[in-house]
Formats: C-alpha cells, sequence, structure tokens
C-alpha cells in the first residue's frame, strides 16, 4: 500500500451512521443465551452422586448395627415349668461313655453335676417329665447302652413304654426310648442315665396336679353327701358321677406316682455352632447387604423400565439425525 494512499485514508476517515449505530448498541446489548443442562453434561454430576448417596446409606446403616448392642435369646429367660440345661464344658475322659457299676464317689457327683435336674416337691402331686439326649460312640455302644438303659428302669422299680431303635447305615443310628420312673426315684435314674454317655441335650418340665386332685376330692365329697339324702334312680346316678370321678382321681394319683423319661440316644456327633459375629463383622454384613439390595433395585427399575428407556434413546438420537440432516440441507441451499 503505497504512503499517499495510507494518508488519505487518515484524513477520510468514514463515521459510522446513527442507524448503524444503534444496531451495534443493540447486538452488544443482548443477553448471552443461557446454558442448557444436556444429557451429556448431567451424567458426568448424576452417577457418582448416586453412588456416593449409596454408599452413604450402607455405611450409616454399618455404624448403627456396630453401634447398637447385639439383641437375641441370650436375654430371654425360660419357663418356670420348663427348663432347659445346658451341658458343661467336659474334658475330653468325660466325653467317653462311662460303664455302670465302674464309677466311684467322685464320678457320681460328676454325673449329678451334669445332670442338674429339679427335685420334685415332696408331698404334691405333679406330672414330672424329663428328656436327655446322650452321645455314644458307636452302634454297638448305642445298643449296649440301650439295653443297660431298660434294665436300669426295671432295678428303680419303673417300666418301659416304648422302644424306637434305628441303625440305617453301620455306624450311624439312634434309639428313642420312653420310660417311667417312679417320681421317688427319678433323681437316681437320671444320675444313671447321665452316666451312659455325653449329654448333649437336657428338658425338664414339671406341671402341678395336686390343684386337680383337690378339686376332685371336694366334689367327690359334695356328692357323697348328696347321695346320702337321694333315694332311687337318682341316688344310682349320683353314685355313677362319683365312681367316675374316683377313677380320674386315681388316674391323676397313677400319673403323679410315675416320672416320664425320654432317653435320646444317638451317634450323631453334633455340628459345631459358629461363634458369634463380632461387631465389625454384623457391621460390614449389614453394609452389603445394603448395597446388594440397591443393586437389585436399580436393576428391576432398569428391567422394567429398559422399553420406555429404548423408545426415549430412539427418539434421541432420531431426532439429532433429523436436526443435522436439516442443517445440511440448509447449508447446501445456500
Amino acid at each position: 500500500m503505497s504512503p499517499d494512499l495510507v494518508t488519505a485514508l487518515r484524513a477520510e476517515t468514514p463515521s459510522a451512521s446513527g442507524d448503524l449505530r444503534q444496531r451495534v448498541a443493540a447486538i452488544t446489548a443482548t443477553t448471552p443465551p443461557t446454558r442448557r443442562f444436556t444429557l451429556r453434561r448431567l451424567l458426568p454430576v448424576a452417577v457418582p452422586v448416586a453412588a456416593g448417596l449409596s454408599l452413604a446409606v450402607a455405611l450409616a446403616v454399618g455404624l448403627n448395627t456396630a453401634i447398637k448392642p447385639p439383641t437375641g435369646d441370650e436375654g430371654s429367660t425360660g419357663s418356670a415349668v420348663a427348663r432347659e440345661v445346658a451341658p458343661p464344658a467336659q474334658s475330653e475322659a468325660e466325653k467317653r461313655p462311662m460303664p455302670l457299676g465302674s464309677a466311684g464317689a467322685d464320678d457320681a457327683t460328676a454325673s449329678q453335676q451334669r445332670a442338674a435336674a429339679p427335685t420334685p416337691s415332696a408331698g404334691r402331686a405333679q406330672d414330672y417329665r424329663a428328656t436327655l439326649t446322650l452321645l455314644v460312640d458307636s452302634t454297638s455302644d448305642l445298643s449296649t447302652t440301650t439295653q443297660k438303659a431298660l434294665r436300669t428302669a426295671r432295678r428303680l422299680g419303673g417300666y418301659v413304654v416304648s422302644v424306637d431303635y434305628e441303625t440305617p447305615q453301620p455306624t450311624d443310628g439312634v434309639a428313642n426310648v420312653r420310660l417311667r420312673i417312679p417320681v421317688s426315684r427319678v433323681q437316681a435314674a437320671i444320675v444313671e442315665f447321665s452316666g451312659l454317655g455325653r449329654i448333649l441335650a437336657q428338658n425338664t418340665q414339671i406341671a402341678d396336679l395336686q390343684q386337680g386332685l383337690d378339686q376332685l376330692t371336694r366334689q367327690i365329697r359334695a356328692l357323697e353327701q348328696l347321695a346320702a339324702g337321694t333315694r332311687g334312680a337318682e341316688r344310682r346316678r349320683v353314685l355313677d358321677q362319683i365312681a367316675a370321678l374316683r377313677n380320674q382321681r386315681a388316674e391323676t394319683r397313677r400319673q403323679a406316682a410315675f416320672a416320664t423319661v425320654d432317653l435320646n440316644l444317638t451317634t450323631h456327633e453334633p455340628e459345631e455352632v459358629a461363634p458369634p459375629a463380632g461387631r465389625f463383622d454384623r457391621a460390614l454384613s449389614d453394609a452389603v447387604g445394603i448395597l446388594v439390595a440397591e443393586l437389585v433395585i436399580v436393576a428391576y427399575a432398569l428391567i422394567v423400565a429398559s422399553p420406555l428407556l429404548i423408545l426415549l434413546l430412539a427418539a434421541f438420537f432420531g431426532s439429532r439425525a433429523y436436526r443435522r440432516h436439516a442443517d445440511q440441507r440448509l447449508l447446501e441451499r445456500a
């Protein structure tokens, strides 16, 4: 460009018209367009936020479990008439069955401590029931122990109600024996039975029958007084009622005279119970459980909403393709 032309242009600087100045001012005063929240911008933020909330909920549940003291059956109390007696820890020597007659005074004392059955009340009619589960070494010991239990019951003045003996395999067997033992000797029977094997479980139930016996006695006396003042058919009817009540009272007394002892023998070694989980384990288990539940809910929601999501994605990509096609046609026309 020549120096003369440059000098001429500087000298003759064109001035903008008023209309042009107004258009430029209007353009510069226009508010810039707002940014829209598109799916592409929203996903990078929504996914971490949702994952953080899920982890926060799981962490809160786990901390609550760790802080809250454990609740279970250890705080519950037993019934007044039914008591479960857990056998104390035994050494390897105590776990082996002890033959009858070979135990001395110390062994008898240990058996009494292992049996730990409540004593029936003297002078009151009671329905005494005891269940004792013992572990024996083998099926041969199972047969021998069953015979010893039957002989013990007969020696103590009792009798056998039923015997269910089963050995489905050469090394596997069970025997369920129901015995009736005089109440006055039931403690001695339980002590002797406890020496036949290792105690796995023991349960004793005592129900009072004295109140029912007293009620029957009062009814019989009242009917006897009524029979003394009646004659004929009415007297025979009252006497029949008295006979029925006396039979019922005698049956109740026979029930109270003998205790029912269920002796369950088995060769099955009990499975060891896993120790209770600590607070950290319980908290971790609950937190993982919450996360799994959340994942299941999300998966279920995706499965249910999958048809709608497919339609929305098809509409979204179809709209984008249509806009691109329209822009391309506009550029070609221009």
